[in-house]
């Protein structure tokens, strides 16, 4: 388990992060409240340490990248200026030690939100699947078998570990609720409770299974309409941005070139391009990030 730990931006062996982080469990508990994550943060990004030593082991890797850049810029600025200069290599070294830290709090948000948008895209179809087995006569443990089989992405491997459960002897109910218990996907934890009750309950596991797929599909259909009145407001911004901000920015400059003591030069319009494609990027970003998860990325 710990030979699949990784840790963002590190570039230090395992094992030697680690040694060095239990020495540094009580900064890391003083750096732990600046991160805004805990346990079961950590269990949903699947990460097998505690938010603290993921925390102390994050201020391992900033203070390293923070000596090695300050050493670094601390030569440079030497051999530039011929001078020691102590504040700028501190100050450069504490920039750069900022983004590493960006990137340390946000790469378990990241990694919980790329599990969401795949156990969200494959979970209609993977319900659909078992409703279908399970129709056909075939029991509920083989129609999991099927989708823990099958591809499904993070869906077939949250069932996988059901599966692997049920085949060393837990019961049905107990190994659902432990793959449900800290799984990021609201929709699936959702679905998988509905299943349990439904099976303690002894209901018709396929009147449970195709109402959770009549819900999904629903939540689908309103999250399409939601990002079509969207779409709506974001097609007039890209108008704006792509059609109407370029063509009034050039007729002002033309306008603007006609007057003797204005001086209109190419850098001005090679300035509105670079706003115009910077302002289109942007707007790539926004529509993409107003995707409905149930569609996935």
């Amino acid at each position: 388990m710990i030979a699949k730990f990784s840790m963002p931006l590190n570039v230090l062996p395992i094992p030697l992060l680690r040694w060095v982080s239990k020495h540094l469990l009580g900064f890391g508990t003083l750096f732990g409240k600046i991160i805004p994550l805990s346990d079961i943060d950590m269990k949903k990004a699947e990460m097998p340490v505690s938010a603290k030593e993921y925390a102390t082991m994050g201020l391992v890797i900033i203070l390293f990248y923070f000596v090695f850049f300050y050493f670094i810029f601390f030569v440079l600025a030497f051999r530039i200026f011929n001078q020691l200069d102590f504040l700028l290599p501190f100050i450069v070294s504490a920039i750069f030690s900022f983004l590493v830290f960006i990137q340390i709090v946000a790469y378990p948000i990241l990694h919980i939100n790329k599990k969401v948008a795949d156990l969200d895209r494959n979970l209609v179809f993977a319900l659909r699947t078992i409703l279908v087995q399970i129709r056909s006569g075939v029991s509920l443990f083989d129609s999991m078998k099927v989708v823990a089989e099958g591809n499904y992405g993070a869906v077939s491997k949250e069932f996988r570990k059901a599966v692997d459960q049920i085949s060393t002897g837990t019961i049905q109910e107990v190994s659902l609720e432990k793959i449900a218990e800290y799984n990021p996907s609201i929709y699936f934890r959702r679905t998988i409770w509905q299943i349990v009750n439904g099976m303690r309950a002894g209901a018709d596991i396929s009147t449970v299974l195709g109402e959770s797929v009549n819900t999904l599909t629903d939540a689908q259909s309103i999250q399409i309409r939601n990002y079509e009145s969207q779409m709506k407001v974001l097609s007039l911004v890209y108008m704006m941005l792509g059609v109407i901000v370029p063509a009034l920015g050039i007729t002002f400059l033309i306008v603007l070139s006609s007057f003797p003591q204005i001086e209109i030069t190419e850098t001005y319009f090679w300035a509105l391009l670079l706003f115009t494609g910077v302002g289109q990027f942007m707007y790539m970003g926004i529509v993409k990030s107003k995707r409905p998860s149930l569609l996935g990325d």
